[in-house]
């Protein structure tokens, strides 16, 4: 071993035109929330919400959620006064790729202050289009813009805080003029986002635009988002969370997350890009033989709390096989899952199996989400093979978190990094398992993951790394004409057009 550091709203609700948010006029679409009343006595209305290093944004969860209840449901039946022009996104295919374009949307609505996002599935499980997330996170809109964070942490209101547009996007704002005569109130987005486009390596130089501009606050919406969708799934399904948790004892261990996709007979897309893994057995064997490794050289991070792994996974048998794996190992670490059901070895899994009872559709669909749920608790993450299931919220939780480590680590020990070593709590890592499972890449920031230079590489250093490819989304350069076609027919006009108008006023 070696180690390196480097109620889906009705129809006619639907037909109401919806609010969005105007720069100039910030008070017309707060909703009529008052935040007072949800705010603990810890917190003020005039005091800065305060972030933690661990799975929530905000310390007063409870207060942002019961926030989040109330708006969601009045976002239901806005008057077109209210809400002029609403963003909806359309999602198909499995979970991480529609989570991974929902936050494309969220960002897109973000940079042009929409303040709102409607999430929507194809009715796979029968019903309508908000089947789905209505069933996983309630009735509602996503908030894009959160007045509960405060005025000077509201990445909507505050742009100091966020990102200029992206080169040559257009600069377009609602014109107050065109709200009653505009043809167009709502945008619909179908499974791609126009003007977003996956991480490619031609797009990565050691010096990209992204980088400089850091991902034109990408990385920024996309945290705020995760956490809003697993606050809100927390509570629909906290009986069921609660009995995992408590079966697993999860918070008396320090937990990894182990991702395991295998394909399960799945064929299409997935053997086309050659995704499955070819030694299962071999692979097990190995990646039990690499966590015991890592454990045992680095034990003063599991005194208090020991090492256990979390295992979400397409195929049932793999549970069994690494719990069989680790009890043969001279080391003890346990494999837990949750209590889901899972298909028949070679079934395959398929976001578009068809099941024969819409409820069963559901409870799949609940237990995918509670599967990466959970992965956003954990204190790092292991992704047996690339998929945009862990790189959507997991991906973006350890990279918030491990920034939120360092930062209290630094204060804490006065920038000596090993003043306190061996008392430290287990760092957070974002990890790619080697393509025989005997090496783990880890990085800490999303810039080492997205340049696959990682903080941290343990195993065999001359092991084959995983097949990478990035499914994690990003604004592209000079998209004017596209983003312009976007909006054509609602009531935004390019700045330049509105600032003339009021000129000549």
């Amino acid at each position: 071993m070696s180690s390196s550091r480097n109620s889906s709203p009705s129809s006619k609700s639907m037909s109401i035109a919806y609010a969005i948010m105007i720069l100039a006029i910030p008070s017309l679409l707060n909703l009529q929330v008052p935040l007072n009343r949800y705010r603990s006595d810890r917190s003020s209305k005039n005091s800065p919400v305060t972030f933690s290093p661990g799975h929530s944004a905000v310390l007063d969860d409870e207060a942002y959620l019961r926030w989040l209840q109330e708006a969601r449901f009045q976002s239901l039946n806005l008057s077109s006064t209210e809400e002029p022009v609403w963003l909806r996104y359309r999602a198909m295919c499995g979970l991480g790729h529609q989570l991974g374009r929902l936050s494309s949307a969220y960002h897109l609505a973000m940079l042009y202050q929409i303040p709102r996002v409607w999430p929507t599935e194809n009715p796979v499980c029968g019903g309508t289009i908000f089947t789905i997330y209505n069933h996983l996170i309630g009735e509602g809109q996503l908030m894009v813009d959160v007045p509960f964070f405060g005025e000077d942490n509201n990445l909507f209101r505050n742009r100091s805080l966020f990102s200029p547009l992206p080169p040559g996007w257009p600069n377009l704002k609602l014109d107050n003029n065109r709200t009653a005569t505009s043809p167009k109130r709502g945008i619909d987005l179908n499974n791609e986002v126009p003007g977003y486009s996956l991480a490619r390596y031609m797009i990565w130089p050691s010096e990209g635009y992204l980088y400089e501009q850091n991902f034109y606050g990408k990385d920024q919406t996309d945290y705020q988002m995760y956490h809003q969708l697993m606050l809100l799934f927390e509570h629909k399904h906290k009986t069921r969370i609660h009995r995992v948790l408590e079966n697993t004892r999860f918070n008396e261990h320090t937990v990894f997350g182990l991702h395991v996709r295998t394909g399960n007979g799945e064929t299409g897309d997935f053997k086309r890009k050659g995704r499955g893994m070819n030694d299962l057995e071999g692979w097990i064997k190995n990646v039990v033989h690499l966590l015991c490794g890592y454990q045992d050289n680095h034990s003063h991070y599991f005194t208090k709390k020991p090492l256990m792994v979390y295992v979400g996974t397409d195929t049932g048998s793999v549970v069994h096989k690494l719990q069989q794996a680790a009890s043969n190992a001279t080391c003890h670490i346990p494999f837990v899952s949750s209590d889901q059901g899972f298909f028949e070895e070679g079934g395959s899994v398929s976001w578009s199996h068809k099941y024969h009872d819409n409820d069963e559709c559901l409870k799949g669909w609940e237990d995918m989400f509670l599967d990466m749920y959970l992965f956003t608790r954990c204190n790092s993450v292991l992704a047996g093979t690339y998929s945009s299931f862990t790189q959507t919220a997991p991906l973006s939780f350890i990279m918030y978190k491990a920034k939120q480590w360092q930062q209290q680590q630094q204060q804490e020990q006065g920038g000596n990094e090993e003043k306190t070593h061996h008392n430290l709590p287990h760092p957070h890592y974002f990890c790619d398992v080697g393509l025989d499972g005997r090496r783990m890449d880890c990085a800490t920031t999303l810039i080492e993951w997205l340049r696959q230079t990682p903080h941290m590489t343990w195993g065999s250093v001359n092991a084959t790394k995983q097949r990478m490819k990035h499914e994690i989304t990003f604004p592209l350069m000079e998209q004017g004409n596209v983003i312009a076609h976007l909006f054509e027919g609602t009531p935004y006009s390019m700045m330049d057009v509105v600032n003339e108008r009021e000129r000549n006023i």
